[in-house]
């Protein structure tokens, strides 16, 4: 019954869109979505290995850290693998607890994916990819991260979230550095 309005504003939908790419092109504007498949393009092959440009610019840097991992997409993901050292050189830092939104197709699936099979920092061989979770909180009060706890022991799991709240995704409370006062750091 819907098919055709559904027709019509997929039309207008593409219609819109090549306008739009016209418009751009005319004003020599990029938005940040032609910026991530600009560099994509002069990156990677159509098949997704490194084009020589990114094995240049990987000779440039020793590491390739990237923070707020977990919202991270495919696209961007393809970038900082082409740019390192065959991933090698690569530190990554995210919290999947903090992927809510799935902002420009943020996918935390692939920040899951490097976390599950990535072994424990005390278990991986020199050279290897580990997993380093830092579960100590300097900045919030004990009862601020009880609360917090309470709440994804109570709603995250492998079907929602995608990860068990377990001992290794709590936050714990630390006191701050030595010679620091009080017994914790606002």
């Amino acid at each position: 019954q819907c098919s055709r309005a559904i027709r019509g504003l997929v039309s207008l939908t593409r219609r819109f869109a090549a306008r739009w790419r016209q418009e751009k092109r005319r004003r020599k504007w990029l938005d940040f979505s032609d910026l991530e498949q600009e560099t994509r393009r002069l990156l990677c092959t159509p098949g997704g290995a490194p084009t020589a440009i990114a094995r240049e610019v990987s000779r440039r840097y020793r590491e390739i850290m990237v923070d707020e991992y977990q919202d991270s997409n495919r696209l961007q993901d393809s970038i900082f693998f082409a740019i390192s050292r065959e991933g090698k050189n690569v530190f990554l830092v995210g919290d999947v607890k903090q992927s809510i939104y799935r902002f420009r197709l943020a996918d935390p699936t692939i920040f899951l994916g490097k976390y599950l099979s990535f072994e424990d920092r005390a278990q991986a061989r020199p050279g290897e990819p580990r997993r380093v979770v830092l579960s100590y909180n300097f900045r919030s009060r004990a009862s601020v991260l009880e609360g917090v706890n309470f709440v994804f022991e109570n709603i995250m799991s492998t079907s929602f979230g995608e990860l068990d709240y377990t001992d290794d995704q709590r936050l714990y409370p630390r006191l701050p550095y030595p010679g620091q006062p009080g017994d914790q750091v606002e």
